[in-house]
């Protein structure tokens, strides 16, 4: 049996998706650096960021770790008893403190790349264990 956290959530990501958006960004960088400058006048020009923005990069569905596991004991028809949902205690023994919830609203990234939505749990799992 194991223990996952079923009150700690997070946007889980397809590789895919991040392998898309990050070639997003860099052919935008690279066509938005039409226009040379020297910066520091040393004689050397380095191209000019037009603009910048954030985006938050995460999948379409919010998570526990709970809930991926036994979305993954499901894909490779496991029996998922051995999946025990428990609570993430306050503090975590010798772990990084972090919020509970770090999932995150893709919608900006999404309509970015003009796509209908990242991947979500259940498309990663089946996808990652075809």
């Amino acid at each position: 049996p194991a223990n996952y956290f079923i009150n700690e959530f997070r946007s889980v990501v397809h590789v895919e998706d991040v392998i898309r958006s990050i070639r997003h960004f860099v052919c935008q960088a690279l066509l938005d650096s039409g226009d040379d400058v020297d910066v520091d006048g040393d004689g050397d020009s380095a191209p000019v960021k037009k603009k910048t923005s954030v985006f938050n990069l995460g999948g379409s569905t919010r998570a526990s770790r709970y809930d991926v596991a036994l979305e993954v004991a499901h894909r490779l028809k496991c029996d998922a008893s051995s999946a025990n949902g428990v609570d993430r205690p306050p503090t975590v023994p010798g772990g990084v403190r972090s919020p509970p919830d770090i999932s995150m609203n893709v919608d900006k990234l999404t309509e970015e790349l003009g796509v209908v939505k990242m991947d979500g749990l259940k498309e990663i799992v089946l996808t990652t264990f075809k």
